[in-house]
């Protein structure tokens, strides 16, 4: 299976939930995610609902596989709280760009340690749960397997965290521009192309073009002149990878427990020095 918990919040969250769950149910509930026990789950402001299968249990008198119900709730930061947060990752450049720009910085956790205050939850009582399954116990092996999601999930989507902490993405990005710092930087983002948006594709699409029936099509590419002998070839482009670290370390096509750039970063260098010894 692959590794669950690549990033620092992943690992966070799973280190969390270790220190108030039992080690043969965390187990177990693994085994539910890697079994596709997880028929569907969403996020209502602060709360994860989901829908789990568990399995036939004749002892107990289930001959079927039962659906059960459950949900776990975080615990919201005050407001008070996400106020002087903000105020304090909207006087910090570094956080402040990468955060406009839809990207988590590694170590957003610092400014909320500063303010003493935990981002991600270090307690049992930050977090509630709760199954219909007749496990008296709580939390239970799918609750476990709900856990062990959303630390993949997180992995991907790590401003889920603050969703799940009562700040939603949209919220947080406008409280972020309300600060004067931020206020100016939204302005340098949007000054040349008017108000971000999507776009359809990473590439500029292919607009068709109109031949004349007289243009001879071996002739359209070979030239009226023939091209000049003896050109130095100009100095091969460097790669950036934008579109490769655009994904970050683990993108979500990605299953692997090393980091896809770096992966990259080494398979490109591989590929000029080959390129070097061909020419």
């Amino acid at each position: 299976m692959s590794k669950i918990g690549k990033t620092w919040w992943g690992q966070r969250f799973i280190e969390a939930m270790e220190t108030f769950t039992d080690p043969k149910r965390l187990l177990r509930g693994r085994q539910y995610l890697s079994t596709h026990r997880i028929l569907g789950w969403r996020v209502e402001r602060n709360r994860v609902l989901a829908r789990v299968r568990g399995r036939m249990s004749p002892y107990l008198g289930f001959y079927e596989e039962p659906i059960y119900e459950l949900h776990i709730e975080f615990l919201p930061l005050p407001e008070s709280a996400w106020d002087n947060a903000i105020g304090l990752i909207g006087s910090r450049a570094g956080f402040l760009a990468r955060l406009l720009l839809n990207e988590m910085p590694d170590e957003i956790e610092k400014p909320f340690e500063a303010l003493e205050i935990d981002l991600l939850p270090r307690k049992r009582k930050d977090i509630g749960t709760h199954c219909s399954c007749p496990d008296s116990e709580n939390p239970c092996k799918h609750i476990a397997a709900l856990y062990y999601l959303l630390a993949s999930r997180l992995d991907h989507d790590p401003f889920l965290l603050f969703e799940l902490r009562g700040l939603p993405r949209d919220e947080l990005a406008r409280r972020l521009q309300k600060t004067p710092l931020g206020a100016a930087l939204a302005s340098a983002l949007t000054e040349n192309g008017g108000e971000l948006f999507s776009a359809e594709s990473y590439f500029s699409r292919p607009l068709p073009v109109t031949v004349p029936d007289t243009v001879v099509p071996r002739d359209y590419w070979r030239g009226a002149k023939k091209l000049p002998s003896g050109v130095e070839p100009p100095e091969p482009a460097p790669v950036s990878g934008i579109l490769v670290k655009k994904g970050g370390d683990f993108p979500p096509f990605w299953p692997k427990d090393v980091s896809f750039v770096e992966v990259m970063d080494a398979f490109y260098e591989q590929v000029r020095k080959k390129a070097k010894d061909w020419m």
